[in-house]
């Protein structure tokens, strides 16, 4: 694997840890991904679960060194590693999943939970090989480790009327809500493609992909998509 240090949290260990230390570790990321505020509701939200689960689990994950417990929950660097590496895997076998298999993307998200656990190393560097070595997900989030970084982008939300964007990516948060991302990718809202606003209100904005073809997004879809 490119640039991925072995020594900051061996395989061996990684494998031994529960699965809930893996959805934790990732939940934390992601928020932290989208400059989110990440508190144990937060965390909750984003998992689906109670609050007192994650306050046993981040308790938990503190005494392995995964985690600050402050005001916000932090990763430490090898927390940080493990949720860079979890996030790496899953990452890879969405894009193997949609562009390989040809799955939609509502199915991607529901077989990627049944892959991520199972998956070895060795078949991730080999479905990462066929893929071509892209350096970020279906989405447009980095594949940790793979040398991308980032530049300047905006929410939708924040674009102004009458200009055209280039959408950079899609906040992980969507693609839980398997009608939300099979009407993005159905009016071909994907990472590359162009975006034209043409109209705002209080509730929603208007855009257009193809030409001549408009449609409304709602505020909490226009936030979640970043666009340069």
């Amino acid at each position: 694997m490119n640039n991925v240090n072995p020594y900051v949290f061996p395989q061996n260990e990684i494998e031994k840890l529960p699965n809930s230390f893996y959805s934790h570790a990732e939940a934390i990321y992601h928020l932290s991904e989208v400059g989110i505020e990440v508190k144990q509701t937060r965390v909750a939200d984003w998992l689906g679960v109670s609050r007192a689960n994650v306050s046993q689990v981040t308790g938990r994950m503190q005494n392995s060194g995964l985690i600050e417990l402050t005001d916000e929950l932090i990763l430490t660097e090898k927390g940080s590693y493990l949720a860079k590496m979890i996030s790496r895997r899953r990452r890879i076998i969405e894009r193997f999943l949609s562009e390989i298999l040809n799955l939609p993307w509502d199915q991607v998200y529901k077989e990627t939970k049944k892959w991520e656990n199972v998956l070895s190393s060795v078949t991730e560097d080999a479905m990462l090989k066929i893929l071509g070595n892209p350096t970020t997900g279906i989405f447009g989030n980095p594949i940790p480790y793979s040398g991308y970084f980032e530049g300047p982008m905006k929410k939708l939300l924040d674009g102004k009327v009458n200009k055209k964007y280039s959408i950079v990516k899609i906040s992980e948060e969507l693609k839980k809500d398997s009608t939300v991302i099979s009407f993005l990718q159905k009016n071909k809202i994907l990472p590359g493609n162009k975006i034209y606003i043409s109209d705002t209100n209080e509730y929603s904005i208007t855009v257009s992909v193809s030409k001549d073809q408009f449609f409304g997004l709602d505020q909490f879809i226009a936030e979640r998509v970043y666009v340069g």
